[in-house]
């Protein structure tokens, strides 16, 4: 990256301003800064040296070059030439006398600020050193385990883990441990500072594909749904070869209630196939007609039970009960009106609606009606599982609202017309906003009026055909692109809208998921006829993680953070300003020169707000030998479909402990077991990292915990099983040590949400 350059050096700069060939080797002869004491019987013969050589050379265009620069200029020049005259003399004059040289070293890595983390550090000394003693004199900052070879008088260090990325170095070599082997010593211990390039920056990984299989033949329109127990899906316009027909058993099956009554004429068990009835296909065996084309269908919260809308052949619906696979039919009640829909309240109640009337129906045949809709209102399109709420779509344009049919009160959900969706447990509702093109999404609780804007993964695409899991954890749709008429199909988490996975598709509907979001279905359609699909979703629940950051909001937080890096040590203002909500002055209180940056952690707060932990860097240089930190926390939030950083706050810069330091925590969240990532910039002492290493519930009780240490990765993994979801607390003792035996210098504490 261009703002890992070498460090800017005003003096050279100016000095050279006019000699830019000449710049690198200034850079060079600055770097070593040699240390040597000259022997006293040279210097007056050096005094005599240079005074001829001012008055023959005085015109030489070395020194007419010298002469341009002005008074400070030719002083600094003046002292660079008689360094470097000095140190060319005092090795021709001492040559002869080994025991009088002074030891003096040079690395190639010295002020380099974007050296390989595959690189090793090679010291080369002015003569051959005492081997032993020297290497026992090796100080790396932060701590690296390394080995060490001599090549001639050049010491090659070399470590085992290779170097970290993005890291500021330090290496020392006391004086007392440059001993040469002539026994000479050096004038001054050995300080050599670099820095390793970043690694690119992590770029969104790609959702994977789905990889669908065909379930079976599917009649005209209908609807899809899942059994309760995610093993099937159930078309209510299936299609399956009448020889595939195949009675239910009626021992499969508990026995229904006891006023579920078996009726002739709602008797289908084994019935012969027709094109559109209820089928149900499963991946396990054949496809089963279990009940006759209905308008509507729902299983019951404990999944024993199956209640369905028939046409009853008058103009109106029949509401028959079955056991879940179809037997035992009981036609519960005939309504005039068709039933466009209807859910279970409860075991042995169902809410129905015919699109004005909402009505009740018990196992006992009980009716009751729960709501009428005012003459000109629209339409009642959808209920929530449970029976608590409706989505009355509008009569014209736009806006459709989301009813609470116990008390009557409307919301109106902006912007929604028919593509509305409920949970599973009907606590959430999802819809598309059609207020304006392209199209976006929105989810939010039934309880509250707080819509959710979702990122989508191609922002120019309109969504439809939305369908959520059980929880509302978990979102599937259409996203059409407005430009190149492409559809995806999306399956994505709930609330990042973060996808899990993006399938090119062209001509498919009724999309839906499975209750634990593990499977997606849907019809798929062609010149050949419809067909009934399935695809497992990549990444859920197995690997499903708790929230994620959008990558919008990760794309806003990288952009910022480079921002403040920006070029030679000045920030990007630009950038800042328009990644910055108004009041965020993030320019002014950004510390200056800094050199490189890394994010520690981020979370996903229950609002949807980012919160993310920042390192700012400064690397050394010859005015501040030390490496600086400062910290920083940021919170991003969503602001008319983009994510702006709303608070920015950076503690002041202060010297880099000595001792490890937490460089990233990356929290997972698998099958009820969460994984910490922890990583460090220091080879650690391993016998430290468990006893060092606890997480704590929101009460402050330590969970059970195991920590594991990788030295190739410097990376502590640390696995808590049965992890409770929400937010947690990570804490890193001060007995963490580094293989130099130095401490964590202050504990370290941050908060990460958990999975559920």
């Amino acid at each position: 990256m261009s703002w890992m350059g070498g460090w800017f050096d005003p003096e050279l700069e100016d000095l050279f301003q006019d000699e830019p060939e000449l710049i690198e080797t200034a850079k060079q002869v600055r770097a070593s800064r040699p240390r040597v004491e000259a022997d006293p019987r040279f210097q007056n013969r050096l005094r005599a040296q240079l005074v001829a050589e001012a008055s023959r050379g005085r015109g030489a265009r070395g020194v007419r070059r010298w002469w341009r620069l002005g008074p400070a200029g030719f002083a600094w020049g003046g002292g660079l030439l008689g360094a470097a005259l000095i140190t060319a003399t005092v090795l021709t004059f001492v040559s002869n006398s080994p025991k009088d040289q002074t030891v003096t070293a040079f690395s190639q890595l010295t002020a380099q600020h974007s050296v390989s983390p595959n690189q090793v550090i090679t010291v080369s000394f002015n003569q051959p050193m005492k081997k032993t003693v020297v290497e026992n004199g090796v100080h790396i900052q932060p701590a690296v385990k390394v080995a060490f070879s001599w090549k001639n008088n050049d010491l090659v260090i070399s470590p085992v883990y290779h170097l970290s990325a993005n890291t500021p170095y330090t290496v020392t070599i006391a004086k007392t441990y440059l001993v040469a082997a002539s026994g000479a010593s050096a004038a001054a211990p050995i300080n050599i500072t670099f820095a390793t390039e970043p690694t690119a920056t992590p770029q969104p990984v790609s959702p994977p594909s789905l990889t669908p299989v065909v379930l079976g033949s599917n009649g005209t329109g209908g609807s899809l749904l899942y059994t309760p127990d995610g093993g099937s899906v159930v078309s209510t316009v299936g299609v399956i070869p009448e020889s595939a027909t195949t009675p239910p058993s009626p021992t499969a099956t508990p026995t229904p209630p006891a006023s579920a009554t078996a009726t002739p004429e709602g008797s289908f068990s084994g019935a012969p196939s027709v094109p559109g009835a209820l089928v149900e296909f499963s991946t396990s065996g054949p496809a089963a007609q279990i009940g006759p084309l209905p308008s509507a269908v729902a299983f019951s919260p404990n999944g024993r039970y199956l209640a369905m809308a028939v046409d009853d052949g008058n103009g109106g619906s029949q509401i028959i009960t079955s056991q879940s696979d179809g037997s035992a039919p009981d036609k519960l009640i005939d309504s005039p009106t068709p039933v466009t829909a209807l859910t279970w309240a409860s075991n042995d109640r169902i809410i129905y609606t015919d699109g004005t009337n909402i009505d009740s129906v018990d196992l006992s045949h009980t009716t009751s009606t729960l709501y009428t809709l005012a003459s000109g209102s629209g339409v009642i399109t959808s209920l929530a599982t449970g029976g608590a709420y409706a989505y009355i779509s509008p009569a014209t344009g736009t806006g459709g609202s989301l009813l609470n049919i116990s008390s009557g009160a409307e919301q109106v959900l902006h912007g929604a017309t028919t593509d509305v969706a409920f949970s599973g447990n009907g606590a959430t509702v999802a819809w598309v906003d059609n207020s304006a093109q392209p199209g976006r999404l929105f989810t939010e609780p039934v309880t509250e009026n707080t819509p959710d804007a979702l990122s989508m993964p191609d922002s120019n695409a309109s969504p439809s055909d939305v369908a959520l899991d059980m929880r509302g954890d978990e979102i599937t749709y259409l996203s059409t692109d407005s430009t190149s008429g492409l559809t995806q199909l999306v399956v994505a988490q709930l609330p990042s809208g973060t996808p899990l996975a993006v399938t090119s598709i062209s001509n498919a509907s009724e999309l839906t998921l499975s209750p634990g979001g593990d499977h997606v279905a849907f019809v798929s359609n062609s010149s050949a006829g419809a067909s009934v699909e399935q695809a497992p979703v990549p990444g859920a629940p197995k690997h499903q993680v708790g929230p994620r950051i959008p990558d919008a909001a990760n794309a806003t937080l990288q952009g910022f953070v480079q921002a403040q890096v920006g070029q030679s040590g000045q920030p990007d203002l630009d950038t800042l300003a328009a990644l910055s909500a108004p009041g965020v002055n993030a320019a002014s209180n950004t510390p200056p020169d800094l050199s490189r940056a890394y994010v520690i952690s981020t979370s996903l707060e229950p609002a949807g707000v980012v919160e993310a932990s920042i390192e700012l860097i400064v690397d050394p240089d010859a005015g501040h030998t030390a490496t600086r930190v400062a910290s920083e926390q940021v919170l991003i939030a969503e602001s008319s479909g983009s994510y702006l950083v709303t608070s920015a706050t950076i503690f002041p810069l202060r010297n880099e402990s000595a001792g490890p330091h937490v460089v990233q925590v990356t929290p997972i969240t698998a099958d009820g077991v969460t994984t910490l990532l922890v990583t460090f910039d220091s080879d650690l002492n391993q016998k430290t990292v468990a006893g060092a290493i606890t997480v704590e519930n929101q009460a402050g009780v330590i969970l059970n915990s195991t920590a594991v240490y990788d030295p190739d990765t410097r990376t502590a993994t640390v696995t808590l099983a049965n992890a409770p979801s929400g937010t947690l607390t990570l804490e890193i003792a001060t007995s963490l040590a580094d293989v130099e035996g130095q401490s964590l210098e202050n504990g370290f504490q941050t908060t990460f949400q958990a999975g559920s």
